[in-house]
């Protein structure tokens, strides 16, 4: 279905897409497509390179990148060539990802392609970006979804007034973080027939979709990057960036190699920076804190990050020959005020731990001052959007504590 089979990265198979998450184990699954990207200049968002999307068709939903140079932002750091992709609400600039981040981008191809193989309803664990961003298109679409958040995630859960909610239910594990909404998740995954999970990394919809802002970012550069900054946390969107870039430089539509990839975190929990700084190949467990910490970006936090496995944050590292960082509170809570300063919106924490990098870069002298950067501004404008926007948060169809929730979840919805 599409333009495109499917390959397992660990071995080498190549097969039809089923909406598959899982082949082997430790290894991803990529999606192969059969045709060089046209870039639809006539469409909105995503759907510009729908070539490179594991879909049938596009759809009336909207969410995607706008590249833009950072001119003001560029000379008070002293970079001549700096770009930014910004994903969030910023009228001014018509920014197109309606929920204020960069999930949008995975949320509006993972219903289409759900669609497409005759799923009844999507199964979504998160912090907060990509359950509001599911929340968002599966109430515009009235597409059945269940969203599982740990109870101090359950506010950031809201939508706009203007998004019916009929089909969305919002379960709430009381006194859980997002690993036991990820347990959940997969225990309701399993006892419910044909629904879905949306897949995290393994869902080649989610990694394609977010991975277009680097086609915007060549399409408007005209060229590669030389350095690509963006903040991690499980890895689905640095993972989907490096494999459109390599699809660039497979198909000759790019000269200069894939870019150099510098990912980020908290430095309180930071496992990703951990173990690429020995270079391993895998986690361990001395690479996570032994008690629960308290970060500036929560949206970072992943107990089980897509790392060692085949096609994970490894390996897009070690082939982009990749640095990683850790950036401290106050240094990202400036970043923060120095881009809404200067650019003129505010940005989540994510990106400013992003930005954070960018300057612990360039002050180390790992970029150049005339490189061309591209910076992932991955959520922004949400402050600005709740003073435009009437928004309210979800109301919790269910909250119960993490034992026995799966159960409670499917009798539920079979009663109704």
């Amino acid at each position: 279905m599409g333009n495109y089979s499917m390959r397992c990265l660990g071995t080498g198979e190549t097969f039809e897409d089923d909406y598959t998450l899982h082949f082997t184990d430790g290894a991803l699954v990529i999606a192969d497509y059969k045709s060089k990207l046209e870039v639809k200049s006539n469409l909105e968002g995503i759907w510009k390179y729908q070539d490179w999307l594991p879909i049938s068709k596009p759809t009336s939903d909207v969410a995607g990148t706008v590249t833009y140079k950072a001119e003001a932002l560029g000379q008070e750091l002293g970079l001549t060539n700096l770009w930014i992709t910004f994903h969030g609400y910023w009228p001014e600039r018509k920014a197109i990802c309606p929920t204020g981040a960069f999930k949008d981008m995975e949320a509006v191809p993972t219903i289409q392609r759900m669609r497409d193989h005759g799923c009844k309803g999507i199964i979504c664990a998160s912090a907060g970006n990509t359950a509001r961003a599911f929340t968002h298109f599966c109430g515009k679409n009235n597409f059945p979804l269940i969203v599982i958040v740990g109870g101090i995630h359950a506010d950031r859960i809201w939508a706009t007034d203007d998004v019916p909610l009929d089909s969305v239910k919002v379960v709430v594990v009381e006194d859980g973080d997002y690993l036991d909404a990820k347990l959940v998740s997969k225990e309701i995954a399993a006892k419910l027939e044909g629904w879905q999970l949306e897949g995290g990394a393994h869902n080649i919809a989610r990694r394609d979709g977010i991975g277009s802002l680097i086609l915007d970012a060549w399409n408007e550069i005209g060229r590669l990057p030389d350095h690509y900054f963006q903040a991690v946390g499980g890895g689905p969107g640095p993972i989907g960036v490096k494999e459109m870039m390599q699809r660039l430089v497979d198909f000759g539509l790019a000269e200069e190699p894939v870019s150099k990839i510098h990912l980020s975190q908290n430095p309180e929990h930071c496992p990703i920076h951990n173990a690429w700084q020995e270079k391993r190949s895998q986690l361990i467990e001395s690479d996570f804190p032994n008690e629960e910490v308290e970060v500036y970006s929560d949206y970072l936090l992943n107990k089980s990050p897509s790392y060692g496995i085949k096609g994970g944050v490894y390996d897009i590292l070690n082939a982009s020959k990749g640095e990683t960082y850790v950036v401290p509170r106050d240094d990202a809570i400036r970043a923060s005020a120095l881009f809404e300063e200067v650019e003129g919106i505010d940005i989540m924490s994510p990106a400013a731990v992003a930005l954070g990098s960018l300057i612990q870069a360039k002050d180390s002298g790992r970029i150049q001052p005339e490189d061309c950067i591209v910076l992932n501004v991955s959520g922004g404008g949400v402050n600005r959007l709740k003073r435009d926007k009437n928004t309210r948060i979800v109301e919790p169809w269910l909250v119960a504590p993490k034992n026995g929730l799966a159960d409670s979840v499917v009798k539920k919805l079979n009663n109704q």
